[in-house]
């Protein structure tokens, strides 16, 4: 099975009680467009990240909102703002490094900064198809110009999932791949 390849940017996701602290009570995150898992979207709202005199502007949010915010970050973003942040899975919020999420009508601070861990999304039954299963650990080739094994890939199966195996973009410069691209399973 060839196994689409998405490919994530710096972003955060927002808590119902942080979005209304950022933009106000009662806002709702409006749709600029559609991402690849059914529901999610890049919303039109971008903030700054700030840590002591460092910060990148214009991070887009995805929405729908969260139970928790997080911020995911790459490896050369952490370099930028001069921060530590673990390598999780996307929702795992446990040790995060803290960062400050600014907007003009507020900002909060927290332990949200993480670097989002390689994952394969599918269905159940992909999965099974696949011959694997939800907290797996796998391996997936890259087909590329300069193509790539990626290891330690963790397996998120859940009913409303689209199969895609995300990376972020530093993962795919190294592969020099781009949304898209397929990759596939090594036994």
């Amino acid at each position: 099975m060839r196994i689409p390849l998405g490919i994530s940017n710096r972003h955060v996701h927002l808590s119902p009680s942080d979005v209304e602290k950022l933009f106000g009570k009662w806002y709702e995150l409006k749709k600029f467009k559609d991402i690849t898992q059914p529901g999610q979207f890049a919303a039109q709202e971008v903030v700054t990240l700030v840590w002591e005199k460092w910060s990148i502007e214009k991070v887009r949010v995805v929405g729908p909102s969260r139970k928790t915010t997080q911020v995911e970050l790459s490896m050369g973003d952490t370099f930028t703002l001069w921060i530590s942040a673990p390598i999780r899975i996307s929702g795992e919020t446990n040790d995060l490094g803290y960062i400050k999420i600014v907007w003009p009508m507020g900002e909060i601070y927290g332990p949200f900064a993480m670097i989002a861990q390689r994952h394969l999304h599918c269905t159940v039954k992909e999965a099974q198809e696949l011959g694997i299963k939800n907290g797996d650990e796998i391996k997936l080739h890259v087909w590329g110009i300069r193509w790539l094994v990626f290891e330690n890939v963790a397996v998120r199966a859940k009913d409303d999932y689209a199969l895609d195996f995300h990376i972020d973009i530093e993962e795919a410069n190294a592969a020099w791949v781009k949304p898209g691209d397929r990759a596939e399973l090594i036994k």
